[in-house]
């Protein structure tokens, strides 16, 4: 997008065409740590103007099948759908190296015992939902705002339920407990780290943007680590009463720069979704490194 802005100098009045970025992320104490510095232009993106939105990842991934942002966070299994769109960043995902979501219950305590019965998901083309596809064949899987599924759960509105997020970390607050730790189960399975949720940035903008935005994304990270309490106060607004463990889960050097072996995750990720018919299989696609 291109606006004209009218700037005074020297008393007389100049027209300048600036470009806007929109960028839109979880409303998660990770992702608004993440973009802290440049949502309050501690950093900037040379020649461009920022926007900032935040919506449940399910309306993400949606918003990215639009092409409604430049930049957006979505689940790694639902990449394949805007890899057409979309390139991935090296910068700003989200992975989980021994930990992810986890599939909970009240009643339930192994997934053999969940065939038949009804899982709530945040999305079903969902990292989480890939997953619990992967791990729990024969369930039944419903679609829940993630910060709805602990309770459903609890109340026995649901027989177990994914969390993602913050709920990963407070689902025994309300009784329940683990029937399977996705996130480890992936990493024993595959011997790879798990990519959770990918940072993508839009193929239009051509890749020198693409990339000036990825070490704009970069330096924003690296300015909320060295000013830890500050991004901190931003973050925790959005989180549930467990931002700093969180924050430590999923804004870490795998944030600042994808690894080989997070990228060698993405493929069998990509893989795995269209054997399940979640995704198309993957074209080509390219990672863009800061």
């Amino acid at each position: 997008m291109t606006e004209t802005n009218a700037i005074k100098t020297s008393g007389k009045t100049e027209l300048r065409q600036t470009k806007t970025i929109r960028v839109a992320y979880t409303p998660d104490s990770d992702d608004a740590f993440n973009y802290n510095a440049w949502q309050h232009n501690r950093v900037t993106l040379n020649g461009y103007d920022a926007t900032f939105d935040h919506g449940h990842i399910v309306a993400l991934n949606r918003a990215a099948a639009s092409g409604a942002y430049d930049v957006v966070a979505v689940s790694s299994a639902f990449y394949p759908t805007v890899a057409d769109r979309y390139h991935i960043l090296a910068v700003g995902n989200s992975v989980g190296r021994g930990y992810g979501p986890v599939l909970v219950s009240k009643r339930y305590t192994d997934p053999a015992e969940l065939r038949g019965r009804e899982i709530a998901v945040a999305g079903i083309v969902t990292t989480g939902g890939a997953l619990a596809a992967m791990y729990c064949p024969g369930a039944r899987f419903v679609e829940m705002q993630y910060d709805s599924i602990a309770d459903a759960v609890a109340q026995g509105e649901v027989d177990a339920g994914v969390m993602i997020h913050e709920e990963l970390l407070a689902f025994s607050d309300k009784g329940l407990h683990p029937v399977c730790d996705l996130g480890k189960k992936w990493c024993d399975d595959t011997t790879l780290p798990l990519p959770v949720g990918l940072n993508l940035v839009k193929k239009e903008l051509g890749r020198t943007t693409a990339r000036n935005i990825a070490e704009t994304c970069r330096r924003s990270l690296d300015w909320a680590r060295n000013h830890f309490d500050e991004a901190f106060t931003f973050a925790s607004r959005f989180g549930r009463g467990c931002s700093r463990q969180h924050i430590e889960m999923f804004s870490n050097d795998d944030t600042a720069h994808m690894a080989p072996d997070v990228r060698e995750a993405l493929q069998v990720m990509f893989d795995r979704v269209a054997t399940l018919r979640l995704a198309p299989r993957t074209p080509d696609y390219e990672v863009i490194d800061a």
